[in-house]
């Protein structure tokens, strides 16, 4: 194999461990940093003792997603100690290319003034397609460990239907469940209509509201307030796969002993291997196109 090119995986969860094993995997040099001695890596892939170790002669470097979960440090929830996003910056060289999901204003901003090529993996159409996948079947395992009934027969609302509505439809179509679909748009609508679903606008929620034993939310603004949730009779359990703040009123949801849970980054809690090589195959398709258009 060709280990000519060098990444470095920076912390993060077990995504970011078997991403790092896939590269390894798929001929590259492989430095990991940020992970406490428990995480398992690949015969071959080297441990760096310190950042500047780790970033010294990568190509390449991948951070996990999100990068950071407050804005301070990087996101290393298998690291024994934390990482500053300064320091990291610092280390960060002109020649190396940085991955990270989720990418905001900030850090883009810290790497166009030090002229840093960059790239948020988490923005790519087939990186959020994969990843619907786990998502979906997440939310139903938690639908299966929480409700004291069958999916089958059971009657679904989803709100949304962008990538994971439809995979989460597809799925509890296939167990058996009545699944219903509320949107904004007419034609999500109209193609949740033509897959055999019941379709209503978002604007009507509060009137169908009362009909459901379970609801997927995937819109990521507060759609379900203490009005909307007021008229949900059925007591329904929410799971929420919004990212933060989510699309519930969960405050209002306890005051009215509603099961509300916000299910965030269920691909890396519930298939990390799949997950972890959903974004190397991200990457190296950013890295593949990248030398294309050179």
């Amino acid at each position: 194999m060709n280990r000519n090119k060098c990444f470095s995986v920076i912390g993060g969860d077990a995504r970011s461990i078997e991403a790092a094993n896939a590269l390894f995997n798929s001929g590259y040099a492989v430095k990991v940093f940020a992970f406490n001695d428990k995480c398992s890596f690949k015969q071959g892939v080297i441990r760096s003792k310190t950042i500047q170790d780790a970033t010294s002669d990568a190509d390449y470097l991948l951070l996990p997603i999100p990068y950071s979960t407050n804005g301070e440090s990087v996101n290393a929830p298998l690291y024994d100690n934390s990482l500053l996003l300064s320091t990291l910056f610092q280390h960060i060289k002109g020649f190396q290319t940085v991955f990270a999901g989720r990418i905001d204003e900030s850090f883009h901003s810290d790497m166009n003034t030090k002229n840093i090529s960059h790239y948020d993996y988490a923005k790519r159409e087939e990186f959020a397609i994969y990843n619907a996948i786990p998502t979906a079947e997440g939310a139903i395992e938690i639908a299966f460990r929480e409700c004291p009934f069958t999916l089958n027969g059971s009657r679904c609302l989803i709100l949304g239907h962008g990538r994971i509505a439809k995979i989460l439809r597809h799925m509890l179509t296939g167990l058996g469940a009545g699944v219903a679909v509320s949107a904004r748009k007419i034609s999500d609508l109209a193609w949740a209509s033509s897959f055999g679903a019941d379709a209503f606008s978002i604007y009507d929620l509060s009137k169908h509201i009362e009909n459901y034993q379970i609801i997927f939310n995937t819109i990521p603004y507060c759609i379900l307030t203490k009005d909307i949730l007021a008229k949900a009779k059925q007591k329904p359990l929410i799971i929420d796969l919004a990212s933060r703040p989510g699309g519930v009123d969960f405050e209002a949801a306890g005051q009215m002993n509603l099961k509300a849970i916000h299910a965030l980054s269920l691909p890396g809690k519930v298939a990390p291997d799949t997950a972890g090589r959903i974004i190397c195959d991200t990457v190296l398709n950013i890295i593949s196109e990248t030398e294309v258009k050179e």
